[in-house]
């Protein structure tokens, strides 16, 4: 097939301009005239196309590919076959290669590792399905105008290895100009690659390290004039000195780098997931290096506590890891002159297999503790060990073998060896605390432990399992403080969300929180539960800010106090304070969605829409097919006009029960436009169970206020206020309100509310 000119029609694509073209044929912009939305199309070219083998590899890797469903993956929509040539039909990009990028010099650390970290994970996604990408660089890279990282050519760079390796092994008969030889893609290849032998996912870990140092640098890591030379470099020549980078880079990033580009597969990142792991951990511990200047190493009194894992049959006593592990965490915390990894951080090693000193660099943490646990009938065997990352030596290790009923015990028992160990100096109440022996009914505290676990997951299913646990807990022992936190924080975070009924379930909130207080003035978080009730059912923004304040007061490294009372800031138009308390909360749990999802509303609210964009996307990343963060993405694109990639994020929704039908709001945007999608989308929120009431009231009046239809948007924004659900005390802040602001029914409900009081 020629080059195709503008106006042709393949199927319903309708040919508008070429993009670019290589080595595997040529891509064009297109137009869908079914779905009425702009696509990138990529015709194989014919030689390639000729060759059986190639085509029928095109197609099974084009099919795997378009399987994968993740941010940083351009998407494969169809594959079609035209006048006999394969064609695949990819979503359309807007933005530049990094490579492009890169012409303009060498990018600040931050930004560099970001785009690392974006890539590794879709590496990560690819290389669980088998699929392994054997062409990365900077060209393949793609930097969309929301910040997005995109990879190209995923599974699609379909030279043989064989081939590649011929071209490598003879590369001194190629010139520059050879047909499909790109001299930049020897600059990228893994030594393995390069010899023709066997590639695996840690061959895209070399060549991201590659791209990375490129970024970092400005310059290749590997280069030569001609091929000869950058594989002769590749194979035999000593790593080039890891310099030029942005001063203000951590120290931290060189090792990671080395580790990334070492010649022997087996040096590397096992896998592409824990060099995003590491990548990431610099990004989120930088705020706790601030104070340490550029070039020092891991110091200082550090602890990584990672899941104990429940090294027993029974999946049910999962609940039992990690409620050692999170007890632990939250001793220890509480402990000056000890840095302990937050939570969300640790537990993306749980399950994973890595080495104490990858764990170490890339959590930033001197020591690290492990554990396995094993029940067997009315007995644990629990075995603990602690180590230094750097030097690999154990500090200290025990063996428990305890009644379950001794659980409480065995973890105080931990947190204090570990306190001796790493030779902390306690003040006397610091000791006391460590060693107090809790007088809770063990069959409540496992209850108690059951509801934790099922509170974590953060999901409408799992805070009804962690109510009945705390139910039971407390029907067990009515004197248990912590089960009337968990339990009115559970009955707080539901009614917030709408998962349940939000005014009666507020008072039974509060008075959960009372009884905890009530029982133990020490407790930060039923001070959170008090907060939350006055802010979203009482509407009593000062004691709200007391309660929050108290919270913080109590247990100034409790993420959730912090992100919370973001809320309370932009409720009141304080938007930097907003910004800032959110950006405190994520800094305790850096991975944690809801944290991140704290920035991206106080982003939201103080009308900082591109931001919030970015925000959004980096939560996918980090939690892919989130709900919040999704619909937050869709509203934005959708108020700007983009319902092609407001479709997108529909495609994604599998969480919390959202039935949308996203080829149908296409369709529906292709027959009648904007109005056309709006009322699609009317209709499917109409048929939303629920326990998505909120999220259901919120798409409601954000769509009829877009379709002109104000009095029924201020009917279902009354009746949120009526309901005291979530996003009611927002009316004076959320853009998504401005066309109702002057209407005298919403002048009204801001009285109400008594937002301005």
């Amino acid at each position: 097939m020629d080059s195709l000119a503008a106006g042709l029609r393949l199927a319903q694509y309708e040919i508008l301009e070429p993009l670019g073209s290589g080595g595997m044929g040529e891509v064009y912009r297109a137009r869908d005239a079914r779905l009425g939305r702009e696509v990138a199309i990529k015709v194989m070219a014919q030689h390639i196309a000729a060759d059986p083998e190639m085509r029928h590899r095109f197609e099974t890797e084009a099919r795997a590919v378009a399987a994968l469903s993740h941010p940083n993956i351009m998407g494969i929509f169809e594959l079609a076959v035209v006048d006999g040539v394969p064609v695949a039909v990819m979503e359309l990009l807007e933005g530049e290669t990094v490579r492009t990028r890169l012409k303009t010099g060498a990018l600040p650390w931050r930004q560099a590792v970001e785009i690392a970290a974006s890539v590794a994970d879709a590496l990560a996604a690819a290389h669980a399905k088998g699929i392994v990408h054997r062409d990365l660089k900077p060209e393949n890279l793609f930097l969309t105008r929301d910040g997005v990282v995109k990879v190209l050519d995923f599974g699609l760079a379909l030279r043989r290895v064989a081939e590649e390796a011929a071209v490598a092994a003879s590369a001194a008969t190629y010139s520059p100009t050879s047909p499909g030889v790109v001299l930049g893609t020897f600059g990228y290849l893994s030594p393995e690659q390069a010899l023709g032998q066997t590639v695996d996912g840690r061959s895209d870990i070399f060549s991201l390290g590659c791209v990375l140092y490129e970024m970092l640098s400005g310059r290749r890591l590997f280069g030569g004039s001609t091929p000869q030379e950058v594989v002769a470099g590749l194979l035999h020549d000593s790593l080039p000195e890891l310099a030029g980078f942005d001063p203000l880079a951590p120290a931290e990033l060189r090792p990671i780098l080395v580790r990334a580009v070492a010649r022997q597969p087996d040096r590397r990142f096992e896998s592409a997931r824990d060099f995003a792991m590491a990548l990431r951990a610099l990004l989120t511990g930088s705020a706790a290096r601030s104070s340490v200047r550029s070039g020092a190493r891991v110091r200082g009194k550090s602890l990584a506590v990672l899941p104990f894992v429940n090294a027993g049959a029974d999946p049910q006593s999962e609940y039992l890891g990690d409620g050692i592990t999170e007890s632990i965490i939250n001793s220890l915390s509480q402990l000056s002159g000890l840095r302990v990894v937050p939570r969300s951080l640790a537990f993306r090693y749980k399950g994973l297999q890595a080495d104490p000193a990858t764990i170490g660099l890339a959590l930033n943490a001197r020591s690290l503790l492990t554990g396995r646990v094993v029940q067997q009938g009315e007995h644990l065997n629990i075995q603990a060990e602690l180590v230094d990352t750097v030097t690999e030596a154990q500090l200290w290790g025990e063996q428990f073998r305890q009644k379950t009923s001794d659980l409480l015990a065995v973890q105080e028992e931990i947190a204090w060896q570990i306190s001796e160990a790493l030779r902390l100096k306690l003040t006397g109440a610091q000791k006391k605390r460590l060693k107090k022996r809790a007088t809770v009914d063990p069959e409540a505290y496992q209850e108690f432990l059951r509801g934790r676990y099922h509170w974590n997951t953060w999901t409408p299913d799992g805070f009804t399992r962690a109510q009945a646990h705390f139910d039971r807990a407390i029907a067990i022992d009515p004197t248990y403080a912590a089960a009337w936190a968990g339990l009115g924080n559970t009955f707080g975070v539901m009614a917030y969300y709408g998962f349940v009924p939000p005014a009666e379930t507020y008072r039974r909130a509060r008075a959960a929180a009372l009884k905890a207080i009530e029982l133990d003035r020490d407790l930060a978080d039923p001070h959170v539960t008090l907060a939350i009730e006055q802010l979203f059912n009482a509407w009593n923004w000062t004691e709200a800010e007391r309660s929050f304040r108290k919270a913080v007061r109590l247990n100034p490294k409790l993420a959730q106090a912090q992100s919370f009372y973001a809320l309370l800031h932009s409720t009141l138009g304080r938007h930097d304070e907003a910004v800032r308390q959110a950006q405190l909360g994520r800094s305790l749990e850096p991975l944690s969605p809801v944290m991140n999802m704290s920035v991206a509303w106080a982003l939201h609210f103080a009308g900082r829409m591109d931001e919030t964009i970015r925000e959004c996307h980096a939560i996918e990343e980090i939690s892919p097919g989130n709900h919040e963060a999704g619909n937050m993405l869709m509203g934005c694109y959708e108020a700007t006009g983009r319902f092609d990639e407001a479709a997108a994020i529909l495609r994604r929704q599998p969480s919390w029960g959202l039935p949308f039908d996203a080829e149908a709001h296409l369709a529906a945007w292709q027959r009648d436009g904007a109005r056309g999608y709006r009322l699609e989308h009317l209709a499917e929120l109409e048929r939303l169970p629920e326990n998505v009431a909120c999220t259901r009231a919120y798409g409601m009046i954000h769509t009829l206020t877009r379709l002109g239809r104000d009095d029924e948007a201020l009917d279902w924004l009354e009746r949120s206020v009526r309901e005291r659900m979530g996003m009611s005390v927002f009316v004076n802040v959320d853009p998504n309100f401005e066309p109702l602001r002057g209407a005298p029914r919403f002048q009204a409900l801001v009285r109400r509310i008594g937002i301005g009081n």
